[in-house]
């Protein structure tokens, strides 16, 4: 099966200014002795395994099960949508009672909301809502709670918050833009300091999310084209009283395509395939496992010191996003403490559920 190992570099510097040559190690493997078995039977052999040492890496005594009965192989691409009748409709649910007509604007093709010293945009692909009393504190406690894993509930200021009336507000708010997607709460931080709770949510399809956090690596080759995992998300904070402060919503994927997969590499393959694959004096130590949809991107450098790249990049970012892009579903080991996860990242080794074909995010 083939080894993928991706080499840190910033996407945004990539983006940007383009880079000098990376020697980009990889492996080619058979995939043809993989075990498949039928979708149903994914998790068969799971419980027995978590919390096992197998060399080169730790297996974690609980992982997030996603309880599914189909798994696709998707093709996706990423339109602007240029109706903004729903963007003033969202406008006027989010702010409620509060709702000011004088402080909604269109602008470049967008609409706007001015919301104190606040602006709340949408131009037809990431959404953007915030409280008028809204700023930004960072978390000083710095403990990250992920659903499902982590034991006791969630208080704030005394108040017992459900998780479900996060996602059930969520969906309310946005369920006009994601129309085959379902918002599912996946971590959470009580920010006791300003006295809110920040999330992150994932958008699933049919129970299984897409990559919900960004990867702490890319990958560069010699012609200067960058490879990068893309992910999907829903961020934002909510008060005690259960108002949201604050929701950033990624643009939603356009599904031009799906096939069908019946059988695909169970939880327990996806242990054996790591036991050879991984190089032996390795150790990986797994915080969680979650099957999501994941795509590896491809996308030229721009060098932005030239002029004529600059005139460009608007145009060449449309057609990227209208390229038709292959998610498929895949086996993510979370590095536990990995690099990245200061500035919010995540290292990831990631077996594909289809063809078992391996990425190991290290340098």
């Amino acid at each position: 099966m083939k080894k993928n190992y991706g080499v840190v570099i910033s996407l945004l510097f990539l983006f940007l200014f383009g880079c000098s040559s990376q020697d980009n190690k990889s492996n080619n493997h058979s995939t043809d002795d993989a075990r498949l078995e039928p979708v149903e039977q994914a998790y068969d052999g799971c419980d027995k395994l978590l919390g096992s040492d197998h060399g080169s890496f730790k297996l974690p005594e609980k992982i997030s099960k996603v309880d599914f009965n189909k798994v696709y192989s998707l093709s996706c691409n990423t339109l602007k949508n240029d109706d903004m009748t729903n963007a003033e409709k969202l406008f006027k649910t989010f702010y409620g009672d509060d709702f000011d007509e004088s402080a909604l604007s269109t602008d470049n093709g967008g609409i706007v909301y001015q919301a104190g010293m606040n602006t709340s945009a949408y131009w037809g692909m990431d959404i953007a809502l915030y409280s008028a009393d809204y700023e930004f504190q960072e978390n000083s406690s710095g403990q990250t709670y992920v659903v499902g894993l982590d034991e006791g509930g969630i208080t704030l200021g005394g108040k017992a918050i459900d998780v479900t009336d996060i996602d059930s507000g969520l969906n309310n708010y946005l369920a006009d833009f994601y129309k085959d997607f379902t918002i599912n709460t996946k971590e959470f931080s009580v920010n006791d300091t300003v006295g809110r709770i920040d999330f992150a949510a994932s958008l699933d399809y049919e129970n299984v999310p897409f990559q919900y956090s960004p990867s702490a690596y890319s990958r560069a080759d010699n012609e200067n084209n960058m490879s990068y995992w893309t992910f999907l998300q829903v961020t934002g904070s909510i008060g005690a009283d259960g108002k949201f402060d604050f929701i950033n919503a990624n643009a939603p994927l356009n599904i031009l395509d799906k096939t069908e997969k019946t059988k695909m590499i169970p939880f327990d393959e996806a242990v054996k395939i790591l036991e050879t694959e991984l190089a032996k004096g390795s150790y990986y130590e797994f915080s969680n496992v979650e099957l999501m949809y994941c795509c590896l991107a491809n996308q030229p450098a721009l060098d932005m010191t030239e002029e004529d790249n600059v005139a460009k990049a608007e145009q060449l970012a449309e057609e990227y996003n209208k390229t038709p892009k292959t998610f498929e579903p895949m086996w993510c080991f979370e590095i536990n403490g990995g690099d990245g996860a200061s500035e919010g990242a995540k290292e990831y080794i990631k077996v594909n559920a289809l063809d078992g074909e391996v990425f190991v995010d290290v340098s």
